[in-house]
């Protein structure tokens, strides 16, 4: 039987709403995936655009048909900053670091992390003075980036070289430019030319390749006392082989891409949201007080913190870090009825997806409680993907997952913020879904001390 022909949404662009696409790519995009209910096409010269959101069929892509596609190749616009580390790899090279990154991800390790994430927490709210009106992206920002920086390297990155956070800041926000837009490719960018920015991305890479080399030589540590650097350094290959330095400093700058930018925005999003819901608020206060442990996750703690980490799931339903799956197929592939031709690029964003009506009823509302046991027990596979999904998932989701309760629930125990911002703010899509602007909170410090 002959396959259906994909619904278009080319029709649904003006030659002037198209222009719009040139501003902003990934905004573009992003629209397109909205409109596509299950599936649709977009095709305008060279660009053919498949946007999926049946969860089934994304299933069908990134996990049953995963080797029928390949990721895209606008994804290697981010090699400019990371290198090829795991964002930018594909085929056996993407396989053999996958392998070699993944100890420093464990289970075991991961829970050793959670007393950086609540240090630097209550690190941040002592920093804040009662009544003070804080920028909270770049708090945010701040914040994930001394728990990336300590888990990496066991030193706050900006005591390896001065300045170092705001040069990774000012290399993110050329990146999600960069990205932006060369996601189409009729749109060229002359960002390449900005001198800053690759300035800041030099110093990046100088003060990381340092630190490669004076570990290097040291004695090696204890596995209990290793950091993510410690790791890379030390794996090997079954034949033996070990990573390069440009290896290790291309994975080690991709976890500060992968870990800093993402989680500061879901970050930002949870707060904002909070601060309009009081109910919420006070639940995770309460739990927080309930907890009575000294505000030290260590020894199962978390596990008495269970709605922080809904709310932080909840958050991530609404504006996951990564909005956008994108891969192109090397093979016609079936869908149901549909054909996707080989070449055509495949466009998931997780944004759209956790926006179905039928699995998430009224889902523009914020209710962590859809992520209750047995409410998230009754998703359907592939209907919640903030980390993705299959062999490519996002290698530090469950450090993603612990650090945003953590520091959801030390927060929710020390300081409570409240939007002064006047009006609504928007998304601002790039590789992120950053907000439209500034978001202001004032700080109210709670009795129990940081």
């Amino acid at each position: 039987m002959k396959p259906h022909s994909i619904p278009s949404l080319s029709s649904s662009y003006s030659p002037a709403s198209l222009l719009e696409a040139f501003k902003n790519p990934s905004a573009f995009l992003l629209k397109l995936s909205c409109k596509g209910q299950d599936i649709g096409e977009f095709k305008a010269g060279p660009v053919h655009i498949v946007c999926v959101n049946r969860p089934e069929w994304v299933h069908a892509i990134l996990v049953e048909r995963a080797s029928a596609f390949r990721k895209m190749p606008a994804v290697k616009t981010l090699q400019v900053f990371t290198g090829d580390g795991l964002l930018i790899n594909d085929g056996a090279t993407w396989v053999k670091h996958r392998r070699l990154a993944a100890p420093a991800f464990h289970h075991k390790r991961i829970m050793a992390y959670q007393t950086i994430a609540a240090q630097a927490a209550r690190e941040a709210i002592r920093g804040w003075r009662d009544g003070e009106v804080i920028d909270l992206e770049q708090e945010m920002k701040r914040l994930t980036l001394t728990v990336v920086g300590r888990a990496l390297f066991t030193r706050d990155v900006n005591e390896v070289a001065d300045g170092l956070s705001h040069d990774i800041d000012t290399a993110l926000n050329y990146v999600n430019g960069l990205s932006g837009r060369v996601t189409l490719p009729i749109v060229r960018s002359l960002a390449r030319r900005n001198r800053e920015a690759l300035a800041a991305i030099a110093r990046v890479d100088a003060a990381v390749r340092n630190l490669i080399r004076s570990r290097r030589g040291q004695p090696a540590r204890a596995e209990d006392a290793a950091d993510f650097l410690d790791m890379l350094l030390a794996a090997r290959t079954e034949s033996g082989e070990a990573l390069s330095d440009d290896e290790v400093r291309d994975e080690a700058i991709t976890m500060f891409v992968a870990g800093h930018e993402t989680v500061a925005t879901v970050l930002t999003w949870l707060f904002y949201l909070v601060a309009q819901h009081p109910e919420v608020g006070a639940a995770l206060e309460r739990e927080a007080k309930e907890a009575n442990d000294g505000d030290d996750p260590a020894g199962g703690s978390l596990a008495r913190r269970p709605y922080a980490l809904r709310v932080y799931k909840e958050a991530m339903r609404l504006y996951p870090g990564g909005f956008t799956i994108g891969r192109q197929a090397t093979q016609d592939v079936q869908l149901g009825d549909y054909l996707i031709p080989a070449g055509a690029w495949v466009m998931i964003s997780p944004y759209s997806v956790h926006r179905n009506p039928a699995i998430f009823p009224d889902p523009e509302r914020f209710d962590p409680d859809r992520f209750t046991p047995e409410n998230e027990q009754r998703l359907p596979r592939a209907s919640y993907i903030p980390f993705g999904l299959g062999p490519r998932a996002c290698i530090g989701g469950q450090f993603a997952l612990m650090e945003g309760q953590v520091i959801v629930s030390t927060f929710a125990r020390h300081v409570r913020l409240t939007n002064v911002t006047p009006g609504p703010v928007g998304i601002s899509p790039l590789v992120t879904l950053r907000p439209d602007r500034k978001i202001e909170m004032q700080v109210q410090k709670l009795d129990v001390q940081a």
